[in-house]
């Protein structure tokens, strides 16, 4: 929690100094942060809602590189939870 809050931190800074949200997910990518991660840091820097901050982090340049990976795995636990009735 410690390291979340400390790049967290640093990003304000870069916020202040004008980076966009886009240079944000990059410096919070490279330093180590997931996915999951950068969504809930988007949420609390107040670069988005909830609700929007998912599709901002998955859509990004900086999360590209997973974007086809994630959406697999996504239409695959749609797809178990269809043949299981979860979704009925």
């Amino acid at each position: 929690m410690a390291m979340y809050l400390a790049v967290l931190d640093a990003v304000r800074s870069d916020l202040d100094e004008g980076a966009d949200a886009e240079a944000v997910l990059i410096k919070l990518k490279e330093a180590g942060l997931s996915q999951v991660e950068c969504i809930r840091a988007v949420v609390d820097l107040g670069l988005s809602s909830r609700s929007e901050a998912k599709k901002l982090v998955h859509f990004s340049r900086a999360w590209s590189s997973t974007r086809i990976q994630s959406e697999k795995l996504h239409e695959r636990l749609e797809d178990l939870a269809d043949e299981s009735g979860e979704l009925e």
